[in-house]
């Protein structure tokens, strides 16, 4: 792996608007910077598997054409079921995370990014949530993928608190992607670098790079999408703290919008600056 690769997620051009056209991954990879795809698997695809099935052919021919899919964002859905825990729900979200783990193995994926908790239910009985990191652990071993939990936002607590647990229940076993964005919703990002036991023991190899504009847990705002360096995230000291920690894992751009320009290639470009040259500048 590249230091300090930077990659695209899929989710920053594919969306209901183009009926999710995966196509554009292949018409994309030459118009852009990006080291790599963070492959997003959207929630659709759990409930119209056929669809999926249609798309799978655009992301193949992505990838014989020399596309990068160095990381996977699966399907959202497995934490909702696990933190909804109804009969059924956690042998269905295991079904859903072992496929997403098929597909990931089917086109090189290194790195998987999970929601471990989510939707209405979120972190209201963390015990079931931290518990069912065991046996997805053991799938991801299974494929010889790198599962890291990312710190997604929280109805009861703070995501850290949840972190700190999973370090205490499963050691060197658990990694995280650390999602900018869901740290300042929270505005918990420099307790978050503040955090030594993420850092001094190397349990994050991945980031998600976007911004947020808002109050602390400010609901109505979290789905409002911000352009990079427009909203609350610090990132001049969050790349100060990525420089004196000497970080070498990846990041990947999540919204790609950074200027009133509409052109698409122009935004995902200049997003790409942002992190390779901004966040990242001086750690090449």
């Amino acid at each position: 792996m590249r230091e300090n690769m930077v990659l695209c997620s899929t989710g920053t051009f594919i969306n209901k608007k183009n009926n999710y056209d995966h196509s554009l991954i292949a018409k994309l990879q030459p118009k852009i910077n990006y080291q790599g795809f963070e492959l997003f698997m959207f929630d659709r695809f759990a409930d119209f598997p056929e669809e999926y099935a249609e798309k799978e052919a655009e992301i193949a021919l992505a990838a014989k054409g020399g596309a990068n899919f160095y990381s996977m964002h699966m399907n959202k859905r497995i934490g909702d079921l696990i933190s909804r825990n109804e009969p059924g729900d956690i042998e269905a979200a295991l079904r859903l995370f072992e496929f997403n783990c098929s597909v990931a193995e089917k086109y090189g994926v290194k790195l998987l990014v999970l929601h471990l908790w989510g939707g209405f239910a979120s972190d209201k009985k963390i015990d079931v949530n931290l518990n069912a990191f065991a046996i997805l652990k053991e799938i991801s071993v299974k494929y010889n993928l790198i599962l890291t939990i990312e710190n997604i936002v929280c109805n009861t607590y703070k995501p850290l608190e949840h972190m700190k647990k999973l370090w205490e229940m499963y050691g060197q076993e658990v990694k995280f992607t650390i999602d900018v964005r869901q740290a300042e919703f929270h505005k918990s990002l420099k307790e978050t670098c503040e955090s030594s036991f993420l850092w001094e023991n190397n349990l994050v190899p991945h980031l998600h790079i976007s911004d947020y504009s808002g109050g602390d847990t400010d609901w109505p705002r979290l789905k409002k999408e911000i352009p990079l360096g427009q909203g609350d995230v610090d990132f001049k000291y969050f790349s100060s703290f990525l420089k004196s920690i000497g970080f070498k894992g990846t990041a990947v751009v999540e919204y790609g919008i950074i200027s009133e320009n509409e052109d698409l290639i122009y935004n995902l470009n200049k997003s790409y600056e942002f992190v390779a040259n901004g966040l990242f500048h001086t750690l090449a």
